[in-house]
């Protein structure tokens, strides 16, 4: 019984972070958009505030309900001879903790004090701040990548061998 639930809020933790794939290009483009404009400040927090709430909420998520799951099946962890697409799954998602850890927080820290506490301010950012900016673009494209082929071996593990 618990493991049904435990697998349900899985697959709803991998929806939130489905989400972010989805949103993050239209918040991105928004910033684009509004660039040396009034507003510009408020969408980056939006975009900062946005994906680190779908990011922990997806991976803390998945983290923990993947462990139970584990743990309360046949299902083994990094075990590459037994179930390949978990092992693979399993190591792509150390490889994104790993980024959210080194690269994702310190970013987003170090641009959350560039914007400053003032999102009404319509002093230009600057280019420090727009080099973070383009960083973490690069990263969640990277990040969003992961979690699509995470995705991918999970729907598709028990048709392909």
């Amino acid at each position: 019984m618990y493991y049904y639930t435990i697998l349900t809020l899985h697959i709803v933790f991998a929806g939130v972070w489905l989400i972010n794939l989805a949103s993050e290009p239209v918040l991105r483009n928004q910033i684009i958009t509004n660039k040396n404009k009034s507003g510009e400040r408020k969408f980056i927090s939006l975009y900062l505030t946005f994906a680190n709430l779908l990011g922990i909420i997806g991976a803390v998520g998945i983290l923990f309900t993947g462990v139970f799951l584990v743990l309360n099946s046949a299902y083994g962890f990094f075990s590459m001879a037994d179930n390949h697409w978990l092992a693979t799954k399993q190591m792509l998602m150390v490889v994104l903790l790993i980024i959210i850890g080194v690269v994702i927080i310190p970013t987003a820290k170090k641009l959350r004090r560039i914007i400053g506490a003032d999102l009404e301010s319509s002093a230009s950012i600057s280019e420090d701040g727009y080099n973070a900016l383009k960083k973490l673009y690069l990263t969640n494209k990277v990040i969003n990548i992961i979690v699509f082929i995470n995705f991918l071996f999970a729907i598709t593990h028990r048709y392909i061998g």
